[in-house]
């Protein structure tokens, strides 16, 4: 069997692919296989990346044909049927899903799993929009692109719609089967990416294995905007850099500050109207595919333009530019 883990983005993937790449013999002995056609580069080889991310590059860069990799991922796959393979790339997500189909062209369709994860509407975009802040990729106010964002959706809600997703990857590679999973640490196992993700495929965790489970936490709105101004000035590499280290400030940590809570509920209620019959088909014991976000008092009260906020994000640029003088 193989998997072709496709994300979706800000679900723990790159946890994921970290773990299956630094425990490949102990992966191995229990039978999983993490592919490397699609993780070493055609023209030079060298030592496998951390997910099958040069798929998606090749997709976005080149016209060419997906030949060289569909032979080189059925020769592997033949090599190893005999135990779970694995492809991943978040980036799969938003490919072209026809063009992809055609590194799997040779893998019998009944031998094919296409997974990915589901995380309620409004946590993915508010993860969405930090991500974007952080590299230094958003060029607008905050309640400008917002705005602008949901406007787009409610204008075409088969941009965040999971059904809307289901429907295309079934287009693409015609009777496979899709495994949708639920992005909710509340209900994963242990909470985290490997476990759920490894006990959804069959796959016990070795016991030489390592299992990194921070504790994460969200950066804020305002961290985020101040680590793309760094981004821009300095690279995003350095930026990046700059984020791994821990900083134990309230300002710095905050999540439920980029959707106000309106804007929050009528997302959330949209799209749901929108995946009915796919939380219908995959999630029948569930009333509803995402449960509410239950908002605390503080959070109730969120708004974005404000001088609060304003001053929340001069706090944050301060001690991130302190951060990036003193590195």
């Amino acid at each position: 069997m193989l998997w072709l883990h496709m994300g979706m983005p800000k679900t723990g993937s790159t946890a994921l692919q970290g773990y299956v790449r630094q425990n490949k013999d102990p992966l191995a002995e229990v039978g999983l296989h993490y592919m490397e056609a699609g993780r070493r580069r055609l023209e030079s080889g060298g030592r496998p990346t951390i997910s099958h991310n040069l798929i998606a590059f090749h997709m976005n860069q080149s016209n060419e044909p997906m030949d060289a990799f569909r032979v080189l991922m059925a020769e592997e796959y033949e090599a190893h049927q005999d135990q779970t393979c694995l492809v991943s790339s978040e980036m799969f997500y938003t490919c072209d899903l026809t063009k992809l189909a055609q590194v799997f062209a040779e893998i019998p369709s009944r031998e094919l799993r296409i997974t990915f994860y589901c995380r309620r509407y409004s946590d993915f975009f508010e993860a969405d929009y930090k991500q974007r802040a952080k590299n230094g990729r958003l060029w607008s106010g905050a309640s400008e692109y917002v705005q602008d964002r949901l406007a787009k959706i409610k204008e075409n809600p088969a941009i965040l719609s999971y059904a809307a997703k289901l429907d295309q990857i079934r287009q693409a590679f015609s009777g496979v089967t899709v495994v949708p999973l639920l992005y909710d640490r509340s209900q994963m196992v242990e909470g985290h990416i490997v476990d759920d993700f490894m006990s959804r495929i069959g796959v016990s965790l070795p016991s030489g294995g390592v299992v990194d489970r921070p504790s994460n936490p969200s950066q804020s709105r305002a961290a985020s905007e101040a680590f793309g101004i760094v981004s821009r000035a300095i690279g995003r590499k350095e930026s990046r850099q700059l984020r791994r280290r821990v900083v134990d400030h309230p300002v710095m940590v905050r999540k439920y500050d980029v959707l106000e809570p309106e804007e929050r509920v009528w997302l959330d209620e949209c799209l749901a109207k929108e995946d009915v019959a796919f939380q219908r088909e995959f999630f029948p014991d569930r009333p509803q595919l995402f449960h509410p976000v239950e908002l605390n008092e503080t959070d109730q009260k969120f708004r974005r333009d404000t001088p609060e906020e304003y001053d929340a994000l001069r706090q944050a640029s301060e001690i991130v530019f302190r951060m990036a003088l003193e590195n």
